[in-house]
């Protein structure tokens, strides 16, 4: 049974842009629900293009159940199409664009960069989602890993 999704677009889309983004979504097994949304600042210094909303473990083992090893090549080429969507490109200055995937059980989001490398789409569908306190997520080209500085800085709770 296919996931639903609410995906929130920041910009105006035409009745094509809509129908092409709503068949990408639908090629990985999830039934959108689109809205467009007045843009909004979020996570500091980036600004959302498409936010999709959708249980995020039931997701990822599903792409892994229909798709096997090319699951992680799946969600590639969504957000490479998600991006590729004729957009005006952000003027110099402006924060970065970026899709974004919420787990609606916990609120934890996930920001996925235009230029991610294949390495981050492997590994965030291994990603143990359950060890993250609070988000975001986001990938780091340094050190080559997906981490949540805001779970680094805070110290663990202690057990008990």
């Amino acid at each position: 049974m296919p996931l639903t999704a609410d995906i929130l677009v920041a910009e105006p889309l035409s009745d094509h842009e809509r129908h092409t983004l709503a068949q990408e979504f639908q090629t990985i097994g999830l039934t959108p629900e689109l809205r467009e949304v007045p843009p909004r600042r979020s996570l500091g210094d980036i600004a959302w293009l498409v936010l999709a909303a959708v249980p995020l473990k039931p997701f990822f083992d599903q792409l892994a159940k229909d798709f096997a090893t090319d699951a992680y090549k799946r969600l590639q080429m969504l957000a490479a199409r998600v991006f590729r969507q004729d957009r005006p490109q952000p003027q110099p200055g402006e924060p970065p664009r970026v899709l974004l995937l919420q787990d609606s059980a916990t609120g934890i989001q996930i920001v996925l960069e235009p230029d991610l490398p294949e390495q981050a789409y492997q590994q965030l569908l291994a990603f143990d989602l359950a060890a993250l306190r609070r988000g975001p997520l986001h990938y780091d080209r340094h050190r080559r890993q997906w981490r949540s500085e805001l779970d680094e800085a805070e110290p663990a709770s202690p057990p008990g």
